[in-house]
């Protein structure tokens, strides 16, 4: 194919062009021969620049509460004729006209995805459930915005127009202030680890109503411009594509996803050959918006809304799409729309600029207030319902997309678009910053009630966490020997959490309240049907309630925290995150699953215990156990751990059913007597002389010099228990274990629970290591 020289205006500057571009070039060091009018090295060079540059803004900014988005916006004015683009010979090298056309193509290719993969993650059923409150706010957040911004452009007419500015641009540009995007808001939730967080779900829940209402509104406007444009006939045969095409995402395209989810078996990866059929589709559905006036990113939205949110397909889509859309077309995509921004189109003494700034100072208030007023008549805390405002008021990627899309149509002009992405930066700075600062969401954990075993009466409130099925038997073993009695009742909520996965939103759900369950609802039966059975042999001494918390992994500890704060748990049981083999190797380690423990002991309301589970609890060889006795051993070296602890074990042993050894480890080189130890010697002493009489109950005593017999005498006790309890002991220093923090694999184990859960110890004695209760003022 031969090339052809075009002459393109650009800004009043001609530029000299080659089509189509020449692709690989011969090699750098090739004599002469120079890489950059190749379009491949050049636009590797860019996209390398990008990146560089965008991080080089982060990395200092992110400290100081800054988004990326606003990072990528700065390096875009950088790159961008506002800056550097001034200078030709680095606008004809590095940034030539037909290589930002090629990068643009393929960036806003990612953009398409990315909104698709949005209306994957929406979940539309929530429409159904959505409360008041959510439905008042996503409505004001939009129409308040929209109605005072046409009364400020009526007020201010005159001041409006000028070089390049079209009758329709103001109300489009008013439109476009008023605008929540339900994607922006998800993703600035996810920053900020408020995703699942009561505040992030009225404000997903509230987004996703105010975002349908701006696209019927969005959708309403277009075809009024194509019927100003061209004639009502136009109009009117583009109105009833659009409603053609939604019928059939509904009812044809809609039903065939939901084939494609009942021929996938369960646990069994979706097809390729259907993931590919869908992105085709995808592409498709943008080329059919383009025939009735819609833009190229309304088809593949709509379309998102028709596939089933979650496993399998939906979580399969985002997992195969997302990682290289979100994390590397979609920020390239934010340059570049920032590097086509000319600051110097802004004129600071014309009217035209002051009325911009009023109209989007106006439309911001108003949707501030929209939120804020409805909140605070509900009895929402200040600083809460300021949070919740702010976070409905942001700006992002889709709406620096809309300003780009509206000034390639030519709706508004240059000096509006640098005002509204400066507008969309300062905006996503400030609201990020301020919701730190107003909402967090930890404060709601610490209070003036002590909810631990030591302060509990007999009837005692669990909360016990299920991760997958392998937990369930672990854990009912557990309860079983905790003397759950009619004297002694033991109320169990058990809480079964699964990982977020093609969803936008979290999903909590009560068992008792909710009976229609969800897609992901049915991971849980087996898990829900196993306690009931427990409950239901234990009638009367057991009360099992149910719940399925769907979150992201790393936020998964403000679901724990905030129902053991909801039920007042006295105690939080979590599974370890090694599972072992039947040989005594480590089958699964699983570092998600440790650092959720470690934020659960820094977070929670009440005490933690972790269960280290070697053989699902089932009986050991134990040389001190008889046929029909269990056989636990507390370790008791003193302190608030090793004190509920020593409550834990108590109960346990009421029942006559188990045996329980009482080991304290006593320093011989501690002659000191603190007020703990003294704390200690009368719970000890008490413990001992109430349960003096009980001939399944031992105590003993063991005199250590140094710190290596601790460990020795730790290990030697392996092969005599079937469960041994521990207390964490964090921050506490003894001459028993001097030395031997610095060799801890496990911190949230402490000391003698690492020791007892060391890869290198073969032995089938499972493990309860307890923190008491930390968060009281």
């Amino acid at each position: 194919m031969s090339n052809s020289t075009e002459i393109i205006s650009t800004q009043k500057v001609l530029q000299c062009v080659t089509f189509p571009p020449r692709g690989f070039s011969l090699g750098f060091f090739k004599k002469g021969s120079t890489p950059w009018i190749y379009s491949v090295p050049t636009i590797e060079s860019q996209i390398l620049i990008i990146y560089l540059l965008t991080q080089l803004f982060h990395f200092p900014l992110k400290r100081i509460g800054f988004p990326k988005i606003a990072s990528e916006i700065f390096a875009g004015l950088i790159l961008g004729s506002t800056f550097l683009g001034r200078y030709k010979s680095y606008q004809e090298k590095l940034f030539p006209l037909p290589s930002q056309s090629i990068l643009g193509a393929l960036t806003t290719f990612g953009f398409l995805l990315f909104l698709f993969l949005s209306g994957v993650k929406m979940d539309t059923s929530m429409t159904r459930k959505i409360g008041k409150r959510a439905l008042v706010i996503g409505f004001l957040n939009h129409l308040a915005p929209l109605i005072t911004g046409m009364i400020t452009v009526f007020a201010l007419s005159s001041d409006f127009y000028q070089e390049g500015v079209t009758p329709l641009s103001i109300p489009v540009e008013v439109i476009s202030i008023a605008k929540t995007s339900f994607p922006v808001i998800s993703y600035l939730l996810k920053d900020l680890g408020l995703l699942n967080s009561e505040l992030g779900r009225l404000a997903l829940s509230s987004a996703l109503i105010s975002d349908l209402v701006g696209l019927t509104i969005h959708a309403f406007i277009f075809l009024i411009v194509i019927g100003a444009k061209n004639t009502i006939q136009r109009a009117i045969t583009d109105a009833i594509l659009l409603i053609a095409f939604i019928i059939v995402v509904i009812f044809v395209f809609r039903p065939l996803m939901m084939w494609i989810v009942k021929r996938t078996p369960e646990g069994r990866p979706v097809k390729d050959l259907y993931i590919l059929i869908i992105v085709l589709a995808v592409l498709l559905s943008g080329v059919f918006s383009a025939w009735f006036e819609q833009t190229v990113l309304f088809g593949p939205l709509i379309f998102g809304l028709a596939v089933p949110e979650g496993p399998p397909l939906g979580s399969t889509l985002v997992d195969k799409l997302d990682p290289f859309t979100s994390g590397f077309l979609l920020p390239i995509f934010v340059t570049v729309m920032s590097l086509r921004t000319n600051l110097s189109a802004i004129n600071p003494s014309a009217s035209y600029t002051f009325a911009n700034i009023i109209l989007l100072c106006v439309g911001s208030i108003t949707k501030i207030l929209a939120c804020l007023l409805p909140m605070l008549y509900c009895k929402m805390p200040l600083n809460d319902a300021a949070a919740i405002s702010l976070i409905m008021s942001t700006r992002g990627v889709v709406d620096l997309a809309s300003y780009s899309f509206l000034r390639d149509d030519k709706i508004i002009n240059q000096a509006s678009f640098a005002f509204m992405v400066i507008a969309t930066a300062v905006t996503s700075i400030f609201v990020q910053i301020m919701v730190k600062w107003l909402y967090d969401p930890s404060r709601k954990y610490a209070g003036y009630q002590r909810r631990n075993l030591m302060n509990s009466n007999n009837k005692l409130p669990i909360l016990v966490c299920i991760h997958n099925p392998d937990n369930t038997a672990a854990i009912l073993r557990l309860l079983e020997k905790s003397n759950p009695t009619r004297d002694f009742p033991i109320v169990s909520n058990v809480l079964h959490l699964i990982e977020l996965r093609g969803r936008a939103s979290s999903v909590f759900i009560s068992h008792q309240v909710q009976t229609k369950a969800i897609t992901d609802v049915a991971y849980s039966e087996n898990v829900i049907l196993a306690f009931q059975g427990f409950e239901r042999n234990h009638y009367g001494a057991v009360t099992i309630q149910a719940f399925t918390a769907i979150s992201p992994r790393n936020l998964m500890h403000e679901d724990i925290c905030t129902l053991a704060l909801d039920v007042l748990a006295s105690i939080i049981i979590l599974p370890f995150h090694r599972k072992w083999a039947v040989d005594g190797s480590v089958e699964v380690e699983d570092h998600g699953l440790r650092t959720l423990n470690s934020s659960v002991l820094e977070r929670a309301p009440c005490s933690v215990a972790i269960l280290v589970d070697r053989g699902q609890l089932k009986r050991s060889t134990s040389v001190r156990a008889s046929e029909n006795v269990y056989c636990i051993a507390i370790l008791f070296l003193g302190g608030n751990d090793d004190q509920e602890a020593l409550a834990f074990a108590k109960r346990m042993a009421i029942s006559g059913t188990i045996s329980l050894t009482v080991i304290r480890l006593i320093s011989k080189q501690d002659v000191s007597c603190d007020v703990d130890e003294v704390i200690d010697l009368d719970i000890v002493g008490d413990w001992k002389q109430s349960r003096s009489s009980w001939e399944n109950v031992k105590y003993i005593e063991h005199y250590v010099h140094e710190t290596t017999e601790t460990a020795l005498l730790v290990r030697s006790l392996v092969d005599d228990y079937d469960l041994i309890i521990t207390g964490r002991r964090n921050n506490t220093h003894s001459p028993l274990t001097a030395g031997l923090e610095e060799w801890t694999e496990i911190p949230e184990l402490g000391v003698i629970g690492d020791m007892l859960a060391s890869k290198d110890l073969k032995t089938r004695a499972s493990v309860l290591v307890i923190q008491q209760q930390q968060t009281t003022l």
